[in-house]
């Protein structure tokens, strides 16, 4: 097994976020999808051929890194940045360089915890209770955003005066094994964005929000584990003892809050679950493919782009996304008003709108 030093970075850098809660409007956080942050790592690997976009993805970079280090935005990372930039091997440790100089430690929780939690915060809502004492960075991030950088690079998490961040090539099993993960994905993706329309949005939308639930805490999720369970493939096994694992946590939380049999169901179609970020924006986003793009074969990749979007629309100002999901988001929804959230893809013109933007920000 090969260990990799993949960044050291020493400097002196505040930083202070936006966007949570009214205390948090003073900075701009931005959500970097793959496709910027792989541009960006292979100008620096010199291999962009054309002389102008090279040029003009380095200048990007140390104009985004001008800016975190001048206290005017935050670029969190976000698991899924990193699982996608082992997708090519060529670059991943590039892109790895790139997320941890942007990010500077401040990172999102996984997007299981950021739904869990706001499952269990519109819980508290649905029985009238006030939902735990929480500040409102914690249900998106693993620290505040609104602390300087130097304070987060002077505790364990960050390390003292610098940030290294080592990874462990993984086992020719190990790769496998996340391929099978990944076709899987994939496959799930294909199933759910195929589903019959009805035609009219309201109801599409709560058919989808409905499913959600269901295979998220329902009976779906049930016969779905009992399959992985009688499945001869020790792989379908393994995700069948996790994911039993993670609903009897899931229901044994909100039994302590109580949403018991007696009420689950009326939880289950409430306003308050239905409307809970994450689900709004997921479902919405599948709504919107599923009514619109019947002749469009659904790609892998929108059932992993909405759970991205999910998470991080709700918790950024600024997002950058591909061309497609850009257009479902502003055009259909238009979640770019109702989350005041600006929307980027990687077009020419996108792209040089948002370095402007960047730009811009003080």
């Amino acid at each position: 097994m090969k260990t990799q030093i993949v960044h050291v970075l020493h400097s002196k850098v505040f930083f202070k976020s936006a966007k949570i809660t009214s205390d948090m409007n003073k900075h701009t956080v931005i959500y970097l999808d793959t496709n910027y942050l792989s541009n960006m790592a292979k100008a620096q690997l010199g291999s962009i051929t054309d002389q102008v976009e090279c040029k003009f993805w380095l200048s990007l970079l140390e104009e985004l890194k001008d800016k975190v280090l001048s206290d005017a935005i935050a670029c969190p990372e976000f698991p899924f940045q990193r699982d996608e930039a082992e997708f090519d091997k060529r670059i991943e440790y590039a892109v790895w360089q790139v997320i941890c100089e942007l990010s500077l430690g401040l990172e999102f929780l996984p997007w299981e915890t950021i739904l869990e939690l706001e499952v269990e915060d519109v819980a508290f809502k649905f029985l009238g209770k006030n939902p735990p004492r929480r500040r409102s960075w914690q249900s998106a991030f693993k620290s505040n955003p609104q602390d300087s950088v130097e304070s987060r690079m002077t505790c364990n998490a960050f390390g003292i005066k610098h940030r290294i961040e080592v990874f462990i090539s993984p086992p020719k099993e190990a790769v496998d094994h996340d391929r099978q993960l990944k076709r899987r994905w994939e496959d799930t993706a294909r199933s759910l964005l195929k589903q019959p329309t009805f035609g009219d949005w309201h109801k599409e939308l709560l058919v989808q929000k409905s499913a959600f639930i269901d295979r998220l805490l329902g009976p779906s999720v049930f016969n779905m584990i009992a399959k992985q369970e009688a499945s001869d493939n020790l792989l379908d096994k393994l995700v069948a003892v996790r994911n039993m694992s993670k609903l009897k946590e899931r229901l044994t939380r909100l039994g302590e809050i109580g949403i018991t049999v007696h009420n689950m169901t009326d939880f289950f179609n409430s306003g308050e679950l239905l409307n809970a970020p994450f689900i709004d924006v997921f479902c919405s986003i599948n709504t919107v493919i599923v009514q619109n793009y019947t002749n469009r074969e659904p790609k892998g990749g929108d059932l992993r782009d909405a759970a991205i979007l999910a998470t991080v629309l709700p918790y950024c100002d600024v997002v950058t996304t591909d061309r497609f999901m850009k257009y479902i988001l502003v055009n259909h929804p238009s979640f770019d008003n109702k989350y005041k959230c600006k929307i980027f893809s990687a077009s020419k013109a996108d792209r040089l709108a948002f370095k402007e933007l960047v730009r811009e920000l003080k």
